[in-house]
């Protein structure tokens, strides 16, 4: 019989006393230590609502991030931040990262970016290396596959960092595949990049999530691969049908949708996850967000962690 857990993924709205007085801070009418403290306690509200909801996996919602490369980036010896760039068809933006040399992550420099959270909890989501490295603008080659190496050996040594500080589960987030429709040919060099990773892996989970998209070509196209647990599913744009019977892997079920305000119905949720558990026999199947909730209201992120939670409880009956 399958395990049914929850958690959610990715970045997570700031509240609007976060984005203040970091406007605040950025006119120098506060200090950064009003900052710090605002994110500590939003934090601590984020976790909260998590551990309420019964989740098995918590987050940091990545509050201080100022995008998702930002951190990695800025920690890079050779990399460094480049034009402001549109986050797929969003109203968002990130700064491209650009690599200019031999790239060496110094993870010291991380720290204030991974928040300790309870160790037989804590899960930490970062950008697939694919996706990392298509975004990249690396002027020391022209080679896709040299610069996803390069994107590669940072993570290595990222995954290093991750371990020693305890963290459970690590699920990397690949849009970029299914936005793209990126053949099945080219979704090979994730995998093998992954696979790379296995011997710093540890005892860490494994998740690849897609989103944005159709993710049948991604799960078909990684299927099988032994350094993956699990396999995340766009369920909003992906059709159970389409999809392998028996994946050799536990299943990230993304059913409550990150870029849509309506908060979604529990019964017609918790029927479809039945079907999903009865098509794909895992061991475990994780309810979750289908991608980041940060473009939605504070307030409306919390209605859906909270609708997370009573889903969960359905299964735990």
């Amino acid at each position: 019989m399958s395990n049914v857990k929850t958690f959610i993924h990715g970045v997570y709205p700031r509240s609007t006393a976060f984005v203040q007085t970091s406007r605040d801070v950025d006119r120098k009418r506060k200090e950064f230590s009003e900052l710090k403290e605002q994110h500590k306690k939003d934090f601590n509200v984020l976790l909260a609502e998590q551990k309420a909801a019964g989740f098995d996996y918590v987050e940091d919602g990545k509050l201080n991030w100022q995008d998702v490369f930002r951190p990695i980036v800025d920690a890079t010896t050779g990399m460094e931040v480049g034009p402001l760039t549109r986050w797929f068809d969003n109203n968002s933006f990130y700064r491209q990262p650009i690599i200019s040399g031999k790239v060496k992550i110094d993870p010291k420099k991380l720290d204030r970016f991974f928040s300790d959270l309870p160790e037989d909890l804590w899960k930490v989501t970062l950008p697939s290396p694919f996706h990392f490295a298509k975004v990249t603008d690396d002027t020391t080659t022209k080679s896709f596959e040299k610069t996803l190496a390069s994107i590669t050996e940072i993570y290595s040594d990222l995954l290093v960092y991750l371990a020693k500080k305890k963290v459970k589960f690590v699920q990397f987030n690949e849009p970029y595949i299914p936005y793209h429709k990126i053949k099945k040919a080219e979704i090979v060099l994730l995998g093998k990049s992954l696979t790379q990773l296995k011997k710093v892996k540890s005892t860490i989970i494994f998740a690849v999530n897609g989103y944005f998209g159709d993710t049948t070509n991604l799960v078909t196209a990684l299927s099988g691969n032994s350094v993956i647990d699990v396999l995340g599913i766009d369920f909003v744009h992906t059709s159970l049908v389409s999809l392998p019977k028996k994946l050799p892997h536990d299943i990230i079920a993304g059913v409550v949708e990150g870029r849509n305000s309506l908060i979604e119905e529990k019964k017609t949720i918790v029927t479809f996850v039945e079907k999903a558990l009865k098509h794909f026999q895992p061991k475990t199947l994780y309810i979750s967000n289908n991608s980041d909730l940060d473009l939605l209201p504070e307030s409306v992120a919390k209605e859906k962690i909270a609708l997370l939670g009573k889903i969960r409880k359905e299964f735990k009956k």
